[in-house]
């Protein structure tokens, strides 16, 4: 069994988490609860297979398709998240958000619109608004102790000639709202409806508790690839 109680001091090793607080909030004096980042030590597994790489002694060129790195994807899909799919389709990029940015650049044009549900992750504002798109915000509504998508209004901003994409958060960060099944196949509807590419993200979908099975369903349709 793992260790997850051991506590590791990572000041002092370039952790933006650590030891940048006060370059992104002007004070050192704060817990930094922003960030999406974990102060667990990496697995033995895991740094028993970096080693064995690492005593080859060489780091040259390499490349990323290979058999062995795309099996391992096709097996966290069908182990994880019920799905299969065609490891050809796979492409890489060195993080989400680079990939929400090339993703904007692709399927829309400068002054387009990019739908979002609010309140929203921060990086998701530099990412359309750093490719000179425009934020299109639908805010969620609290009740009780979850939030809610008024599907009237977001299909009235869907309908908007300008609006070319959506971004869809499961679990919606920084609420942690996870979208039922029906939800997620009336905003997948609605995208559809109107010619709106609709791009969703689980980055965070693992520490939700949730169960993967009801997403894959709604990921993508047809031959558009649209949702």
């Amino acid at each position: 069994m793992f260790d997850f109680s051991k506590v590791v001091d990572r000041h002092g090793t370039w952790c933006t988490q650590w030891d940048y607080v006060a370059d992104r909030f002007g004070t050192a004096d704060l817990l930094p609860f922003t960030i999406s980042d974990m102060d667990f030590a990496t697995a033995p597994c895991i740094i028993e297979a970096l080693n064995q790489r690492l005593m080859h002694g060489v780091f040259g060129y390499s490349r990323w398709k290979n058999d062995e790195f795309l099996a391992a994807i096709a097996h966290w899909f069908s182990t994880q998240h019920y799905t299969a799919i065609d490891t050809q389709t796979v492409v890489y990029g060195p993080s989400v958000i680079y990939m929400v940015s090339e993703l904007i650049r692709q399927w829309s044009e400068t002054g387009e619109g990019v739908v979002i549900h609010t309140p929203a992750y921060d990086a998701f504002y530099k990412a359309i608004e750093g490719n000179q798109r425009t934020v299109i915000p639908v805010a969620l509504e609290k009740q009780a102790d979850d939030w809610f998508c008024d599907m009237g209004k977001l299909e009235a901003v869907l309908a908007k000639p300008e609006c070319k994409i959506m971004l869809l958060c499961s679990p919606q960060n920084p609420t942690g709202k996870v979208w039922t099944c029906d939800e997620l196949e009336i905003m997948a509807d609605l995208c559809e409806r109107h010619g709106v590419r609709l791009f969703p993200m689980k980055s965070i979908w693992i520490w939700s508790g949730a169960s993967s099975r009801i997403f894959p369903g709604v990921m993508w349709r047809g031959e558009t690839g649209r949702c």
